[in-house]
Protein backbone atom coordinates (compact mmCIF):
# COMPACT_ATOMS: atom_id res chain seq x y z
CA UNK A 1 0.00 0.00 0.00
CA UNK A 2 1.37 3.42 -0.98
CA UNK A 3 0.47 6.55 1.03
CA UNK A 4 1.72 10.12 1.37
CA UNK A 5 2.15 11.78 4.77
CA UNK A 6 2.71 15.44 5.52
CA UNK A 7 4.84 16.03 8.64
CA UNK A 8 6.63 19.25 9.61
CA UNK A 9 5.72 20.65 6.17
CA UNK A 10 7.58 17.82 4.43
CA UNK A 11 5.90 15.16 2.34
CA UNK A 12 6.93 11.54 2.85
CA UNK A 13 6.15 8.73 0.41
CA UNK A 14 5.45 5.60 2.44
CA UNK A 15 4.99 2.02 1.22
CA UNK A 16 3.67 -0.67 3.56
CA UNK A 17 4.16 -4.35 2.69
CA UNK A 18 3.16 -7.21 5.00
CA UNK A 19 5.99 -9.74 5.15
CA UNK A 20 4.33 -12.16 7.58
CA UNK A 21 1.63 -11.94 10.24
CA UNK A 22 2.49 -8.98 12.50
CA UNK A 23 5.61 -7.98 10.56
CA UNK A 24 5.63 -5.21 8.00
CA UNK A 25 8.28 -3.79 5.72
CA UNK A 26 7.96 0.00 5.72
CA UNK A 27 9.69 2.01 3.00
CA UNK A 28 9.93 5.75 3.63
CA UNK A 29 11.27 7.68 0.66
CA UNK A 30 12.75 4.35 -0.56
CA UNK A 31 14.60 3.53 2.72
CA UNK A 32 13.38 0.15 4.06
CA UNK A 33 12.65 -0.75 7.70
CA UNK A 34 11.47 -4.04 9.25
CA UNK A 35 8.65 -3.25 11.70
CA UNK A 36 6.47 -5.18 14.16
CA UNK A 37 3.87 -3.89 16.62
CA UNK A 38 2.58 -5.06 20.00
CA UNK A 39 -0.49 -3.17 21.28
CA UNK A 40 -0.37 -2.20 24.97
CA UNK A 41 -3.52 -0.05 25.16
CA UNK A 42 -6.00 1.63 22.83
CA UNK A 43 -3.58 4.45 21.92
CA UNK A 44 -0.24 2.97 23.10
CA UNK A 45 1.93 0.34 21.49
CA UNK A 46 5.46 -1.02 21.38
CA UNK A 47 6.99 -0.47 17.97
CA UNK A 48 9.98 -2.60 17.01
CA UNK A 49 11.94 -1.02 14.14
CA UNK A 50 15.01 -2.81 12.81
CA UNK A 51 15.41 -4.55 16.19
CA UNK A 52 15.03 -1.43 18.40
CA UNK A 53 11.88 -1.09 20.58
CA UNK A 54 10.00 2.21 21.01
CA UNK A 55 7.06 3.02 23.31
CA UNK A 56 4.62 5.05 21.18
CA UNK A 57 1.48 6.93 22.18
CA UNK A 58 -0.83 8.21 19.43
CA UNK A 59 -3.66 10.68 20.02
CA UNK A 60 -6.05 11.17 17.13
CA UNK A 61 -7.43 14.65 16.47
CA UNK A 62 -9.69 15.74 13.66
CA UNK A 63 -7.39 15.90 10.68
CA UNK A 64 -4.16 14.97 12.48
CA UNK A 65 -2.38 12.63 14.88
CA UNK A 66 -0.16 13.67 17.81
CA UNK A 67 2.56 11.06 18.18
CA UNK A 68 4.72 10.85 21.32
CA UNK A 69 7.81 8.66 21.20
CA UNK A 70 10.99 8.72 23.33
CA UNK A 71 10.07 12.05 24.91
CA UNK A 72 9.43 13.80 21.61
CA UNK A 73 6.09 14.77 20.15
CA UNK A 74 5.18 15.46 16.53
CA UNK A 75 1.95 16.14 14.69
CA UNK A 76 1.19 14.28 11.48
CA UNK A 77 -1.56 15.81 9.38
CA UNK A 78 -3.91 13.89 7.15
CA UNK A 79 -4.50 15.76 3.89
CA UNK A 80 -6.49 14.73 0.88
CA UNK A 81 -5.13 15.57 -2.58
CA UNK A 82 -7.85 18.24 -2.82
CA UNK A 83 -6.67 19.88 0.43
CA UNK A 84 -3.04 19.89 -0.73
CA UNK A 85 -3.98 21.55 -4.01
CA UNK A 86 -6.29 24.06 -2.30
CA UNK A 87 -3.62 24.98 0.27
CA UNK A 88 -1.01 25.60 -2.41
CA UNK A 89 -3.23 27.54 -4.80
CA UNK A 90 -4.47 30.99 -3.91
CA UNK A 91 -3.81 31.36 -0.22
CA UNK A 92 -6.16 33.92 1.19
CA UNK A 93 -4.86 37.26 2.37
CA UNK A 94 -6.94 37.15 5.55
CA UNK A 95 -7.22 34.23 7.94
CA UNK A 96 -9.58 34.01 10.91
CA UNK A 97 -8.22 31.45 13.38
CA UNK A 98 -10.96 29.64 15.30
CA UNK A 99 -10.82 27.23 18.21
CA UNK A 100 -12.06 23.70 17.63
CA UNK A 101 -13.01 23.18 21.29
CA UNK A 102 -14.08 25.28 24.26
CA UNK A 103 -11.33 26.51 26.54
CA UNK A 104 -9.77 29.38 28.45
CA UNK A 105 -7.14 31.80 27.12
CA UNK A 106 -4.12 31.54 29.41
CA UNK A 107 -1.65 33.90 27.74
CA UNK A 108 -1.26 36.17 24.72
CA UNK A 109 2.19 35.72 23.20
CA UNK A 110 1.82 38.61 20.74
CA UNK A 111 -0.30 41.74 20.48
CA UNK A 112 -2.44 43.31 17.77
CA UNK A 113 -0.33 44.88 15.05
CA UNK A 114 2.63 42.51 15.54
CA UNK A 115 4.13 40.80 12.52
CA UNK A 116 3.73 37.03 12.67
CA UNK A 117 5.42 34.14 10.85
CA UNK A 118 3.63 31.05 9.59
CA UNK A 119 3.34 28.49 12.45
CA UNK A 120 4.39 31.11 15.06
CA UNK A 121 2.50 30.73 18.37
CA UNK A 122 0.08 33.62 19.01
CA UNK A 123 -1.69 32.56 22.20
CA UNK A 124 -1.99 29.75 24.72
CA UNK A 125 -5.40 28.09 25.11
CA UNK A 126 -6.19 25.70 27.96
CA UNK A 127 -8.66 22.99 26.98
CA UNK A 128 -9.35 19.75 28.81
CA UNK A 129 -6.57 20.55 31.36
CA UNK A 130 -3.96 20.83 28.58
CA UNK A 131 -2.27 24.01 27.41
CA UNK A 132 -2.08 24.35 23.62
CA UNK A 133 -0.17 26.94 21.62
CA UNK A 134 -2.43 28.31 18.90
CA UNK A 135 -0.30 29.17 15.88
CA UNK A 136 -0.70 31.45 12.91
CA UNK A 137 -1.63 29.61 9.70
CA UNK A 138 0.26 32.14 7.57
CA UNK A 139 2.74 34.97 7.79
CA UNK A 140 1.38 38.48 8.01
CA UNK A 141 0.22 40.99 10.57
CA UNK A 142 -2.07 40.32 13.53
CA UNK A 143 -5.07 42.44 12.69
CA UNK A 144 -7.13 41.44 15.75
CA UNK A 145 -6.86 39.30 18.85
CA UNK A 146 -10.35 38.87 20.27
CA UNK A 147 -10.09 37.18 23.69
CA UNK A 148 -8.03 38.47 26.59
CA UNK A 149 -6.12 36.32 29.11
CA UNK A 150 -8.63 34.63 31.42
CA UNK A 151 -11.48 34.76 28.86
CA UNK A 152 -13.42 31.57 28.17
CA UNK A 153 -14.12 30.75 24.54
CA UNK A 154 -16.62 28.39 22.94
CA UNK A 155 -15.86 25.93 20.14
CA UNK A 156 -15.81 27.77 16.81
CA UNK A 157 -14.97 31.16 18.35
CA UNK A 158 -12.58 33.36 16.37
CA UNK A 159 -9.38 33.80 18.39
CA UNK A 160 -7.43 36.12 16.09
CA UNK A 161 -7.19 37.38 12.52
CA UNK A 162 -4.02 37.47 10.39
CA UNK A 163 -3.70 39.56 7.22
Amino acid sequence: MDISLLCCKKEFKVNLKEIQDGHIQVSINKKKHDVSVDFVAENEFLLKVNGKVYDVIVNKNSGSYDICMTGKSIRVEKKSPFQLIRNNVGKTKRADVKTSMPGRVVELLLKEGDKVKEEQPVLVLEAMKMQNEIKSPQKGKLKSIYPKPGDSVEAGAVLFTVE
